[in-house]
């Protein structure tokens, strides 16, 4: 049996696919290093793009519905200046929003940080009360607390000991730090960047996209990568505006009910819980954490209420709440807006909280598009196959409809002849 050319191609070339891929699994470190190194290089492009599509949902709100006169009444000039001034006017909003958060929590910090300072000795001589209750409650001399005196030489030597053992650990740990925090700042201002560029060139960088595609791969695919596409951005963009419309709601309500608790700093509390649930999880604890502080210093118990008010709270923002909102975004019913945040979660973090439920929209959408076109199909098929049959069934019938007719014309034609 000879092997043409073109066959002989293929057994090499799936000869080469086979090394290759043996190879990779012999080194799956050196592969993960380099996926890593490559994800390095491209995650400030990959942050700018997702600064874009989040701040895009703002834009395109003012371009649509603040700027509605303008367009309307002015024409070329207008059409040149607007997106630049609503780029501009779009971080602009975000970023006052930011410095008025800020300003906000930081000074009340500080106070709550001061306050706790200052009551320091307050707090020592109540936990020696405490201390004095429970001994008494349990027969023990108070008089113990009063003899306990401690070594401070001895415990400041092995303070030192300890300090002079981890300095080198720590002063690894702080360089560490620095050049990741300054990684860290360089990256997110090269994405804010790209996301500027991005905000001003989108329909040029959408319509590339499209060129490429249809060069490179057939129209029919090329169609249906950008159906993709466009279902993704609007998916992402109403889920952009379910989880804003989520966190004001969370936010509201804790507002309400510090209101019915008679909590102090219910506004400026309630606006960092509105602000921190915009990321799952992290986020509520983050805040919560923050609201305990700040009430801390006010009255312990009153921290502590606040803290199991804001987990019922969280539990019923997390099962009612959201999947309500944004299944009613996203188009995604409720049950599997909640499989698709634990499973994200659990195999991603953060960020599977993040994408898990647009993804999972995206996904839903398209094999509910694949089950309507299989079942029409079916639907023709079974249609097609239920004619054929009438059509096979229908010879008999046709011969006795055509005996029946050549019987009336014979007898039609008897009658004429008889009357001629």
């Amino acid at each position: 049996m000879e092997l043409s050319r073109k066959t002989i191609k293929r057994i090499i070339f799936i000869i080469f696919i086979c090394s290759v891929i043996f190879l990779l699994l012999q080194n799956l470190n050196i592969v993960f290093d380099f996926l890593k190194w490559c994800f390095q290089i491209i995650s400030p492009f990959l942050l700018g793009i997702c600064i874009a599509f989040i701040l895009n949902v703002l834009m395109r709100f003012i371009e649509e519905k603040l700027c509605a006169p303008l367009n309307r009444r002015y024409g070329r000039v207008w059409n040149k200046l607007r997106r630049p001034l609503c780029v501009v006017l779009t971080y602009g909003i975000v970023i006052g929003l930011v410095c008025v958060l800020l300003f906000l929590i930081f000074p009340q910090l500080s106070r709550s940080f001061y306050t706790l300072l200052k009551n320091i000795p307050n707090y020592a001589k109540d936990l020696q009360l405490w201390a004095e209750d429970v001994l008494t409650s349990l027969q023990i001399s108070p008089d113990v607390l009063h003899n306990f005196e401690l070594d401070w030489k001895k415990i400041t030597d092995v303070a030192e000991g300890w300090i002079q053992k981890l300095s080198p650990d720590v002063l690894g740990s702080m360089v560490q730090f620095t050049s990741a925090l300054a990684g860290g700042i360089f990256n997110f201002v090269l994405g804010v960047a790209f996301s500027v560029y991005m905000l001003l060139k989108k329909e040029t960088l959408c319509r590339q996209t499209k060129r490429l595609l249809f060069a490179f791969i057939s129209k029919d695919k090329a169609e249906y990568l950008v159906s993709i596409a466009r279902l993704s951005s609007a998916v992402f963009s109403r889920f952009v505006s379910g989880q804003l419309l989520e966190a004001f709601i969370i936010g509201f309500l804790c507002f309400l009910g510090m209101c019915a608790f008679s909590m102090p700093y219910a506004l400026l509390i309630s606006v960092i819980i509105g602000v921190t649930a915009l990321v799952p999880i992290f986020g509520a604890f983050f805040g919560t954490a923050l609201g305990a502080f700040i009430l801390l210093m006010v009255h312990p118990m009153t921290a502590f209420w606040f803290v199991v008010f804001i987990l019922i709270l969280q539990q019923i923002e997390s099962n009612v709440i959201y999947p309500r909102v944004q299944g009613k975004f996203v188009g995604l019913p409720g049950m599997w807006v909640l499989f698709a945040v634990t499973v994200g979660g659990g195999v991603f973090g953060v960020a599977g909280m993040l994408i898990g439920v647009p993804l999972a929209s995206v996904l839903y959408c398209l094999l509910r598009e694949a089950v309507a076109v299989r079942l029409q199909a079916k639907r023709r098929l079974k249609e097609e196959n239920a004619v054929v049959e009438h059509k096979d069934a229908a010879p008999g019938a046709s011969n006795e409809t055509e005996e029946t007719n050549t019987d009336d014309d014979n007898q039609a034609n008897e009658e004429n002849g008889e009357k001629e």
